[in-house]
């Protein structure tokens, strides 16, 4: 007899969860009242400048008329097209337009669509925007070094437009840095070669190379150049900005407080050295360093806001590393940052 009743307990239970999901179900799609077919899309590969649009298939399943009170876009350059009341048991659309001319790479955008019940749905699209010609792997060039040491960096230029393109490099003024440019695919792709020149003094430069083209529309391509010459020994970053922090959330947050630590690494290009003492004439801030005692090629500095002295207003100053290294015996890091009630 036990032997008996254990399938039927658990034919039971099979039947009582099913009945249970099913319940569930319906309860949730009565709530709902409505169901999109989909809720997102592809546009896949896109021309910059293009304008395309998509409809998401919506179906009111109920027996009252559901009124859609508005669509909040995530992005601009999109815009949202429907009818506000979708008929009992019938179908309606929320048709997306998207605007190209502004956008460039792999782009994301979300619309969230109210409905008068008080209920929402997120609908989203993406779509990868190639502009008429394209900077790879990203539109600037970055050069770091040692003085002395080399250091290259390359791009690629690639028309994505029907008419062939040619592209020359005008005479470069720029003391920090060398280019060349050779021919990949004639008309088609091109690669941009820059290297750092070694001979200058250290810092760091910002710049702007300019490309010439045949393209009337296009007549030259700006790419930002940032080039680093770097000190025998040295901070990165150079420079601290905690932002704007809320008092209240310094006293009463650690975790915030925490994530407003602000890290950076002193660095020797050979051999070891020793950060003997730290310096500040800044309030409120709490300096630690890793390794804390010794010589190290390379130091960790964390720079934190201690609730208990700092004080409303404008953080200003810096942040002072005393060295035993002769040539290198202070390294200045600046601080920023406001502290408002």
């Amino acid at each position: 007899m036990p032997s008996s009743s254990l399938p039927t307990r658990m034919t039971r239970a099979l039947i009582f969860f099913g009945l249970l999901c099913l319940c569930l179900a319906a309860h949730a799609a009565g709530v709902a009242g409505v169901t999109f077919q989909e809720t997102t899309y592809d546009f896949g590969v896109l021309r910059q400048g293009a304008k395309v649009a998509h409809s998401f298939a919506v179906k009111n399943n109920t027996a009252k008329p559901v009124t859609v009170q508005r669509v909040q876009l995530s992005v601009p350059g999109m815009n949202a097209r429907f009818r506000p009341v979708i008929a009992p048991d019938s179908d309606g659309a929320i048709t997306l337009e998207w605007d190209t001319s502004h956008l460039s790479g792999e782009m994301d955008g979300s619309a969230t669509v109210f409905l008068a019940d008080g209920s929402h749905e997120n609908l989203f699209v993406k779509a990868t925007v190639q502009p008429p010609v394209e900077i790879l792997p990203y539109p600037a060039i970055f050069l770091s070094a040692f003085r002395g040491e080399d250091s290259e960096s390359r791009l690629r230029i690639v028309n994505h437009e029907e008419q062939p393109l040619a592209l020359s490099l005008p005479n470069l003024e720029s003391r920090h840095f060398g280019v060349s440019l050779s021919t990949i695919e004639p008309g088609r792709v091109y690669e941009l070669a820059a290297r750092i020149s070694s001979a200058d003094l250290p810092g760091r430069y910002d710049e702007d190379l300019r490309v010439t083209t045949n393209n009337p529309k296009l007549a030259q391509i700006a790419i930002p150049v940032h080039t680093f010459l770097k000190p025998d020994l040295y901070a990165n970053p150079e420079a601290i900005d905690f932002g704007a922090v809320s008092m209240a959330t310094l006293q009463n947050n650690p975790a915030a407080r925490a994530l407003l630590t602000q890290t950076l690494l002193v660095k020797k290009r050979e051999g070891v050295f020793e950060i003997q003492r730290v310096e500040s004439n800044v309030d409120g801030i709490k300096v630690t360093k890793d390794p804390p005692n010794g010589k190290s090629s390379t130091y960790r500095i964390d720079v934190a806001l201690d609730p208990e002295k700092t004080k409303v207003g404008t953080i200003v100053g810096s942040v002072d590393l005393l060295t035993d290294d002769s040539k290198f015996p202070r390294i200045r890091v600046s601080i920023a940052g406001s502290i408002r009630p």
